[in-house]
């Protein structure tokens, strides 16, 4: 039978209230004592401290919802600690419970187990990629099912040393792992600004959805260490999530380049899926696009109600059709399609187009609207489309320039034609004009090989098109 323990100094310890000769002496009792420890566990319950230290600065009533403690360990009512807890705000408060009170400080460092970082796990449970060498082994992606993270708790005597050694960031990864992003984040908080910190920081963002902060955060660690395998990875991730799927798969390029066993084979088979996925997406966009266009002018009738069944669709192939149409008449046909879009997306954008190209000199304008109709039938001819640009930057017919800027990428490569281009669109209040506008600049950053402004330009872009709602065709900006 166990004696029990006569030792009754654990809460004063806990309150920083024993002199230093008995706090040593009572640190070398906690190491050989099983049922100070547990009672050590149970008084500070780690994990549920940290979690309230860090969601409150206030804790008014006894918590509820703490595990049962351990029988026969020595505890104390935690209503007070709590509340002095609280009130101090401790920045990171299991690294308090570790560091500040030296809980185990061994005669000699001891190895740290692997499985504080799951060496024994046999998939990953998430995409990102961590710095943390033992927590960035390659392993084949298994989503983690059910609850977002685990309920085991992480043994005290690891964390201990690894508070010792000051590697906060060992310990945050082996907080990730799990799925507890609040841990994770409080103690890279400790960790001295780096490329690693950086790319753990945009981790935590990427789990909960803050894509921009990640993203901000990986360009930082990317421009102290253009090669950090793990930010590149994590950024094809943002970027991807945020339907960047061709940025995305630059990104992973980028990773498979490196070399890594394992991580650059997966980064060339993503890389490879995002560029089927996208090339597919291209072609059904294109043919969607192309035969509602041809609807719009083979003079035909038009069924204008099932037409708008696809928003998207139809407002792209209306301003196709308005650049394409030879006469006043025809153009003026599309009026009630220009009015059901424009309802759908509030004011008259579209009919003010339609109404204000209907005014114009078909004499004129006919011949290049046939060129420019046949640059859409005829992808060859974008290659060497220099006289119809050319004729087109002559005619005062902005809006058919402005089609052709953008069907062959021109702006991209000629500064002249960019300011045209933007001259246009910010003459327009028509805002998916501005986003083509602005992805054709984001495309002149590219050539340019300023790559982070760019994709942060193409994150903003994005952002703003999707809360245009329905309405404009955000899978152009890719």
């Amino acid at each position: 039978m166990t004696t029990p323990c006569t030792n009754n100094r654990l809460h004063l310890f806990i309150d920083g209230e024993l002199s230093a000769a008995d706090a040593d002496a009572f640190r070398q009792h906690l190491t050989r004592c099983a049922e100070c420890e547990a009672g050590l566990r149970d008084l500070l319950q780690l994990e549920f401290l940290a979690a309230r230290a860090l969601g409150t600065a206030e804790v008014a009533v006894e918590p509820e919802g703490l595990p049962a403690p351990v029988m026969g360990a020595k505890v104390v009512s935690l209503a007070g600690r709590f509340r002095k807890v609280a009130r101090t705000v401790v920045p990171v408060a299991l690294a308090a419970g570790l560091a500040a009170v030296g809980v185990f400080r061994l005669q000699a460092p001891s190895e740290v187990p692997g499985e504080v970082w799951l060496a024994s796990a046999d998939t990953r449970t998430f995409e990102a990629r961590l710095s943390h060498p033992k927590a960035d082994r390659f392993l084949p992606y298994s989503p983690m099912r059910g609850t977002s993270h685990t309920t085991e708790l992480l043994p005290l005597r690891p964390l201990a040393e690894l508070a010792e050694r000051h590697d906060y960031r060992g310990i945050a990864a082996a907080y990730a792992l799990r799925g507890d992003w609040q841990q994770a984040e409080a103690f890279l908080g400790q960790e001295p600004e780096s490329a690693d910190k950086a790319n753990d920081l945009a981790v935590v963002a990427l789990s909960r959805q803050r894509y921009e902060e990640a993203l901000g955060l990986l360009t930082s660690a990317l421009r102290q260490n253009p090669n950090h395998s793990q930010a590149l990875w994590n950024r094809a991730l943002v970027l991807r999530e945020r339907d960047l799927l061709d940025r995305a798969a630059a990104s992973f390029d980028t990773v498979a380049s490196l070399g890594e066993e394992g991580w650059s084979g997966e980064a060339r088979r993503m890389a490879a899926e995002l560029r089927t996925q996208l090339a597919e997406e291209r072609v059904r966009w294109r043919r969607q696009v192309s035969d509602a266009w041809l609807t719009l002018t083979d003079g035909s009738a038009v069924d204008v109600k099932q037409l708008v069944q696809r928003p998207v669709v139809a407002r792209a192939a209306l301003y196709e059709a308005v650049r394409t149409l030879t006469s006043k008449e025809r153009v003026e046909a599309l009026l009630p399609l220009a009015r059901e879009l424009d309802a759908l997306g509030g004011g008259s954008v579209l009919q003010d187009y339609v109404r204000q190209v209907a005014t114009r000199d078909f004499t004129a304008r006919a011949p290049l609207a046939q060129g420019y109709a046949g640059l859409l039938r005829d992808s060859d001819s974008k290659k060497d489309a220099t006289a119809l640009l050319d004729s087109l930057r002559r005619s005062g017919e902005r809006d058919i320039y402005f089609g052709a800027l953008v069907q062959t990428g021109f702006a991209a490569m000629d500064g002249a034609a960019m300011s045209a281009l933007r001259g246009f669109a910010e003459g327009t209040p028509d805002p998916w004009l501005h986003l083509l506008a602005e992805r054709e600049g984001i495309r002149r950053e590219l050539a340019a090989g300023r790559t982070a402004d760019a994709e942060k330009q193409l994150m903003d872009a994005m952002l703003t098109c999707n809360g245009l709602g329905n309405i404009v065709p955000c899978m152009e900006l890719n």
